[in-house]
């Protein structure tokens, strides 16, 4: 990715042009929806295609022409210019890049990816706006690609698989691990989602965060903000949108989860004092910032995200490193502290909580529970469970019991999950229920019912319906992704006491599968 002078001189005119033209977009907050993946191509996230490699669907038959393309922003714009023709030179944008093709470096080989349609671009936030000259010109329009990729051992496919199945087009590259590596000589395709839900209550599906922070504001090219800081706030969005809380390009959340932003201007018109836990019904994720080197870490996690972290999330058996290690969840944070720096604030409806199972050792007894407390200077991420309590009466503070974590089952999604999604989702879901018997034995099942057990009856807290949850209740065996399945166990010594639990605590039978633990990284629901 070595840049030469006439790159920088192209680049450098163009972003004059850009800044002259004051193209703008209106920053959150808004609401969306967290994702999974940077660009939505799943088989070609790594990707970074020169544009150089521009090659246009067709030249002059008998002319010597020489072919680029740059980026002016959001918009992809490819030049032909041949000696003797009329006119000498051919400027190509939106429907006329129809046929062209570029080809970029892949696993050791390449791929062509080859642009089969084109369309104006309606972003997630909406309205629709008009591709006409002006909007493009002033960056309130984008054109979207039909994008095939082939590579030499392969036939053609869909470069945007899920979502839209349509990309936008964003200047730049980006790394293996999620990170923007300004370089004007490269450029992505980023996937837009789908709205799979209605104009009044959207639901956007697929796609990648890339496109999805375009279209929330924060572009990574002058608009609102100068360059350099445009470039901060599109890797703060990226990595606040798959909820990469450890800056790896690995994603902790569930794709589609609500989420609500701020930046801090916003924030500290919005709130005085210390950040509230919650916002119009959302709960406080995280305040993500730039470091010191240019990366993007939360500079603190809210109690709830800490409190519902499933076994995937927070790195996968490593330390989470924040910028820095908080002494305090965000709760605690005033913001007016940071009034210059750029941060965003997120605020999530997080429909993934961790189930926990705990053990007492003296009776051999367990309890399987999302009730649980955290303390976040103890707990290193992962499967650690140290630091992990039981919660039982949701107060906040670890309860008195004799009961000590021994292990993170995987993520359950939440009883709370908002109408639209458990609507959509319908019967690959169902719900486990909580259930307890008269000497304070406890069990998760599928059966609202208590497995019929005559000593167990339904436990409802807060008018839950006795609802702990949801599980996948069935899984595709060709689809990808980890879901484990969950699994209820009997006690050979004392028969009356069960536990739910992904692996066979000693001593136990097997009962019967209870459903699967949905996969961090994946919409619930969509690959089943």
């Amino acid at each position: 990715m070595k840049l030469n002078d006439r790159t920088w001189t192209r680049w450098c005119l163009v972003m004059g042009m850009l800044t002259a033209l004051g193209a703008e977009a209106d920053p959150p907050p808004v609401n969306g929806a967290q994702g999974s993946r940077l660009h939505g191509t799943e088989r070609f996230e790594t990707v970074n295609i020169p544009l150089e490699s521009f090659e246009p669907a067709a030249s002059p038959l008998g002319i010597a022409c020489t072919k680029s393309a740059l980026m002016m922003g959001g918009r992809l714009v490819g030049s032909q210019s041949c000696s003797g023709a009329n006119p000498p030179v051919w400027f190509l944008e939106g429907a006329d890049l129809v046929g062209t093709s570029f080809r970029a470096p892949f696993e050791g080989r390449s791929v062509k990816l080859t642009i089969e349609e084109v369309r104006c671009h309606v972003d997630i936030t909406g309205p629709a706006v008009a591709c006409t000259a002006q909007n493009l010109t002033d960056g309130k329009a984008f054109w979207e690609y039909r994008v095939t990729a082939a590579t030499e051992d392969s036939p053609s496919q869909p470069l945007c698989p899920t979502g839209s199945g349509f990309a936008l087009a964003s200047p730049h590259a980006w790394s293996t691990g999620g990170e923007l590596l300004p370089n004007p000589e490269y450029f992505t395709f980023a996937c837009a989602a789908k709205n799979e839900g209605t104009a009044s209550q959207p639901f956007f599906v697929g796609g990648g965060v890339i496109a999805k922070c375009i279209d929330w504001g924060y572009a990574p090219w002058a608009t609102t903000f100068p360059q350099a800081v445009a470039l901060d706030y599109h890797q703060l969005c990226t990595r606040m949108a798959m909820a990469d809380y450890c800056g790896e390009g690995r994603s902790n959340t569930l794709d589609g989860t609500p989420l609500k932003f701020m930046n801090t201007q916003e924030a500290n018109q919005l709130i005085t004092g210390d950040l509230p836990a919650t916002l119009d019904g959302y709960s406080l994720e995280a305040v993500w910032k730039v470091d010191d080197c240019g990366g993007v870490r939360p500079l603190c996690l809210g109690k709830k995200r800490w409190d519902t972290l499933p076994l995937e999330a927070t790195c996968v058996n490593r330390k989470l490193v924040l910028a820095p290690r908080p002494t305090r969840p965000c709760e605690s944070m005033d913001l007016s502290f940071h009034a210059t720096e750029t941060l965003l604030v997120s605020y999530s409806l997080f429909i993934d909580r961790s189930l926990v199972t705990f053990m007492d050792a003296a009776t051999n007894r367990y309890v399987t529970t999302t009730a649980v407390t955290v303390e976040p200077l103890t707990v290193e991420g992962g499967s650690s469970v140290t630091g992990v309590h039981l919660d039982l009466d949701a107060n906040g503070v670890a309860d008195v019991t004799p009961f000590t974590a021994q292990r993170k089952e995987g993520p359950i999604l939440s009883p709370k999950l908002p109408v639209d999604i458990r609507t959509r989702m319908g019967s690959f879901i169902k719900p486990l229920y909580r259930c307890e018997s008269t000497s304070g034995d406890s069990l998760l099942t599928d059966d609202s019912q208590c497995e019929r057990l005559p000593s167990y009856v339904l436990k409802a807290l807060n008018g839950d319906q006795g609802i702990e949850g949801f599980v996948y209740s069935s899984v595709s065996v060709t689809s990808t992704g980890q879901r484990r399945p969950l699994k209820l166990w009997r006690s050979l010594r004392t028969p009356v006491v069960y536990v739910t639990s992904t692996q066979a605590p000693p001593g136990f039978l097997f009962v019967r599968d209870l459903g699967y633990l949905p996969a961090v990284g994946q919409l619930p629901g969509r690959d089943l």
